[in-house]
């Protein structure tokens, strides 16, 4: 069960890694959760705001994407972090 769990978590934050990386695709190089959430809803793959902001925080842990404290919006990191994924 424990597996599943992980299984589950891995999923949901690999979507949110995707939906990302598709707004940056777009042409955004800023986000926010709500702008995630926004396209993952779109795309009929709806996750709380607090969901994605959650998963923001295993992101960038893991060297995904990083805060600009400034405006509190987030951004892809540099690629070489992301490859390691």
């Amino acid at each position: 069960d424990q597996e599943n769990s992980l299984s589950i978590a891995h999923r949901r934050t690999r979507l949110v890694q995707r939906a990302i990386e598709a707004l940056a695709a777009e042409g955004h190089s800023a986000f926010r959760p709500s702008d995630v959430a926004n396209h993952l809803r779109v795309s009929n793959q709806p996750l709380g705001v607090w969901e994605v902001r959650g998963e923001f925080s295993s992101l960038e842990a893991a060297g995904v994407i990083v805060l600009d404290p400034a405006t509190g919006a987030w951004r892809l990191a540099a690629t070489d972090a992301r490859k390691a994924g």
